[in-house]
């Protein structure tokens, strides 16, 4: 039989399979963090190994190439450290990756345990939307926010820079059901450099669109602020910023009137859970003198604190 829990279908989940998950359940890092949107933050993330895409501009590619890295705990034990007195207030939990549609055996299990043991507190899921419409929709059934990113919209895009070149019409028809499911969706867009006109402009069109026949339970999330990361540094088309101009003329294309997240800081602010696991997180400075921060650890608040009074216009939480 093969793996149901993406569109790839593979003969067996585990090596030689799309994501490479052997062990569902594999956590990269988990902790408090104050970076999604305003709805959502302060959210306790769970960020899980592996995925279905393999984008050019992940930011953390070992964690996607090696999903066996990761840290495995029960689902009762992983909800016992997130309990801890020690871990600082959230108003939401997230499973994100990589992507956890590919450890769906470990939700199933997990989801009833956070249910049971964080009673009231909304559970994100969030995901690339490289998904089934019916499991689309069954997510957006059992959780309180889906998440999701919808990265490009021609096909020969995903294909050059995800290596999935399905994936557009799949996310679209995965929004589209999470819509028709009546489920809570940001729907994030992150325009990259090269990609205006291909993909930033009719994903916007498209989204406006859903979120007005969504009843407000759709906000749309414009990202203009992607900076290179992985394999798209060195690009000739992906290893730029987005331009500030661009980033201005690609927002205006949302119509008045769309529903959007609450305004989120632009300064990356974390309060890191004490037993989080601290992934490999290097600070690098772009040729354009811009900090790039691809995860904020205990490690590094020292170096925000003292880098945001003066420099909050260059520091940059990447994309992930």
């Amino acid at each position: 039989m093969r793996c149901p829990d993406c569109p790839h279908g593979c003969p067996r989940r585990g090596p030689g399979s799309f994501c490479g998950v052997d062990r569902p359940g594999r956590v990269y890092w988990r902790g408090v963090t104050m970076l999604e949107e305003h709805e959502l933050a302060p959210t306790y993330e769970i960020y899980f190994t592996g995925c279905s895409l393999r984008c050019r501009f992940c930011t953390v590619p070992e964690a996607i190439e090696r999903p066996d890295r990761g840290e495995w705990l029960p689902p009762e034990a992983l909800v016992d450290a997130v309990r801890q007195p020690e871990v600082p207030a959230f108003r939401s939990l997230s499973l994100v990756g990589g992507d956890p549609s590919v450890h769906r055996p470990y939700v199933d299990r997990l989801l009833p345990v956070l249910r049971a043991r964080l009673p009231g507190t909304p559970l994100v899921f969030n995901t690339n939307l490289y998904l089934p419409p019916e499991r689309a929709a069954a997510e957006a059934r059992r959780f309180d926010w889906i998440v999701g990113d919808l990265h490009f919209w021609e096909a020969r895009c995903a294909a050059e820079v995800a290596g999935v070149a399905d994936y557009p019409s799949r996310a679209r028809a995965a929004a589209a059901a999470v819509t028709a499911a009546g489920g809570r969706m940001i729907l994030r867009l992150l325009v990259l450099p090269g990609h205006l006109d291909c993909c930033a402009r009719p994903a916007i069109s498209w989204a406006a669109g859903l979120a007005e026949g969504g009843s407000g339970r759709v906000l749309v999330h414009v990202m203009t602020h992607y900076a290179p990361a992985g394999r798209a540094r060195g690009d000739p088309v992906l290893g730029r910023p987005l331009a500030e101009d661009e980033g201005r003329q690609v927002r205006a294309l949302l119509p008045p009137g769309v529903p959007v997240p609450r305004a989120t800081p632009r300064v990356p602010i974390v309060r890191r859970s004490p037993d989080a696991v601290d992934p490999p997180a290097p600070v690098e400075i772009d040729p354009e003198g811009r900090v790039l921060l691809p995860f904020v650890t205990g490690s590094l608040l020292p170096v925000v604190a003292k880098l945001a009074p003066r420099w909050r216009e260059r520091l940059v939480y990447l994309e992930r």
